[in-house]
C-alpha cells in the first residue's frame, strides 16, 4: 500500500528499471540509466527496498543540490536574493519531484555541480557533471551549450581556433566575488594555446561522451543502442524533431485543453509565461543565465510541447534566481550605507527592476506557488497526474 502512493506514474518506471533492467522492447527503456542504477546500488543499504533507497536518495541528492544553489547565489548576488530564491525553488509546485522517486534530483544536483565548476574553475568537477548529465536526462546533452558559452565569454574563441593570442577580453560578471580582472583564478586560459585548446574541447567533448557511454550501455543491455528513443516514440510525447517544429510549439502554447493533464495543461503553460516575465531580469543579472535557461527551461518545452513541464522547469534555476532577485533587492533599494571593501558592488540590475514592484506581489507568488504545490502532491499520492 505505501509503494502504490510514492511509487506512481515515473517512480514505477525507475523501480522497474532498478529491479529488472533494461530489455528490448520494453517501454520503459524510454528512461535514462543512471537513476534507476544509483537506485539498484543504493537499495542493499535500505534493507533490499528500491522504493526506500531512492525516496532517501531523492532527498539527500535535492538537500546537497539546493545547499550548492544557496552557496552559489549568495556569492554572486548577496545573502538577500539567495534566500528568496531558494524559497521560491522550494516551494514552486513542479519541486515536489525532488522528494519523490524521479531523477530531478539527481539531474539537479548535476546541473548544480556542472555550474559551480565552471564559475569557480574546477574543470575535473565540471568534466564529470557534464559527462554524468547525458547518463540521466536525455536534455543532458545539451550541457554543451552552457560550457560553450563560457568557454566564448572567457575570450577564448581565438586560442580554440588559433586565430591569435591576445590578452583574454573574458567579462567579468560570471567570475567568483573578489577575483580580479587578469588574475590567474579569473583567467585560467592564460597558458600554452595548446593547452587551452585541450581544455576546452575536453569539456565541450564531456556530454557527447556521456551520450555515448548511454549508448553502449543500451546496446549491451537490450541489444540496440537506439532502443531507448524506439521506446521514446511509444510515448508519443518527446520528439528531438520538435526542436525545429517552431509553428508546433507555438499552436501548442495557445492550444491548452485541461487545467492540468497529461498533455495540454494549462499549468504548464502558465509556468512557461513566468519563465518568459524573468528573461529581463536574467538579461540585467547575468547574460550567461539566459543560457542556461534556454537549456534548461526552453528546451524541454520545446521537445514535448510543454508536456509534464511544471517539473521539468523545478531545474531552471536561473528562473529562481531572477525571481530572488526581483524581490529580494528591495531592501537593497533602501540601503544607504556603503558596501564593505572585501565585497564588489550589488550589481546594478538588482536595483533597477524591468518593471515596477507591484505590492504584495511576493507573497501572492508564494502563496499561489505553495497551494499548487501542495495539490499536486495530493493528485501524485492518489493516481492522478501530476506532472
Amino acid at each position: 500500500m505505501f509503494a502504490s502512493h510514492f511509487a506512481t506514474w515515473d517512480a514505477a518506471h525507475y523501480l522497474y528499471l532498478s529491479e529488472v533492467g533494461y530489455h528490448h522492447d520494453v517501454p520503459s527503456c524510454a528512461f535514462y540509466p543512471l537513476w534507476p542504477l544509483l537506485v539498484r546500488w543504493c537499495a542493499p543499504l535500505a534493507g533490499g527496498s528500491h522504493l526506500i533507497a531512492g525516496l532517501v536518495l531523492s532527498n539527500l541528492f535535492s538537500l546537497a543540490a539546493w545547499a550548492i544553489f544557496y552557496q552559489r547565489v549568495r556569492r554572486r548576488w548577496g545573502k538577500s536574493v539567495a534566500g528568496w530564491a531558494l524559497v521560491f525553488l522550494v516551494v514552486f509546485p513542479g519541486s515536489l519531484f525532488f522528494q519523490f522517486l524521479y531523477s530531478e534530483s539527481l539531474f539537479f544536483l548535476l546541473v548544480m555541480l556542472l555550474w559551480w565548476g565552471l564559475e569557480e574553475r574546477r574543470w575535473g568537477l565540471a568534466w564529470g557533471a557534464a559527462l554524468l548529465l547525458p547518463l540521466t536526462r536525455a536534455v543532458g546533452v545539451f550541457a554543451v551549450l552552457p560550457i560553450g558559452w563560457e568557454a566564448a565569454r572567457e575570450g577564448i574563441g581565438s586560442r580554440v581556433w588559433g586565430l591569435g593570442s591576445g590578452e583574454l577580453q573574458g567579462s567579468t560578471e560570471s567570475r567568483p566575488t573578489g577575483t580580479a580582472v587578469g588574475s590567474a583564478a579569473a583567467s585560467p586560459y592564460q597558458e600554452t594555446g595548446g593547452a587551452s585548446r585541450y581544455r576546452v574541447w575536453r569539456l565541450l567533448a564531456a556530454p557527447v561522451i556521456g551520450w555515448g557511454v548511454y549508448l553502449a550501455l543500451m546496446w549491451h543491455w537490450t541489444g540496440h543502442p537506439f532502443e531507448g528513443f524506439a521506446a521514446q516514440k511509444s510515448w508519443g510525447v518527446h520528439s528531438v524533431w520538435n526542436l525545429v517544429n517552431v509553428p508546433k510549439f507555438v499552436v501548442g502554447f495557445f492550444n491548452p485543453t485541461e487545467w492540468h493533464e497529461f498533455t495540454g495543461s494549462l499549468l504548464d503553460r502558465c509556468v512557461f509565461v513566468v519563465l518568459l516575465y524573468t528573461l529581463p531580469v536574467l538579461w540585467r543579472l547575468d547574460k550567461g543565465l539566459l543560457v542556461w535557461t534556454y537549456w534548461l527551461g526552453i528546451l524541454p518545452a520545446m521537445s514535448g510541447t510543454f508536456t509534464s513541464y511544471t517539473r521539468f522547469a523545478s531545474c531552471a534555476f536561473p528562473v529562481f534566481i531572477a525571481l530572488g532577485a526581483f524581490f529580494g533587492a528591495e531592501r537593497r533599494e533602501r540601503k544607504t550605507e556603503p558596501t564593505p571593501a572585501t565585497h564588489t558592488a550589488p550589481p546594478a540590475s538588482l536595483v533597477s527592476r524591468p518593471w515596477p514592484l507591484v505590492p504584495g506581489l511576493k507573497w501572492a507568488l508564494l502563496a499561489g506557488f505553495a497551494a499548487l504545490h501542495i495539490v499536486l502532491v495530493w493528485r501524485f499520492v492518489n493516481f492522478r497526474w501530476a506532472g
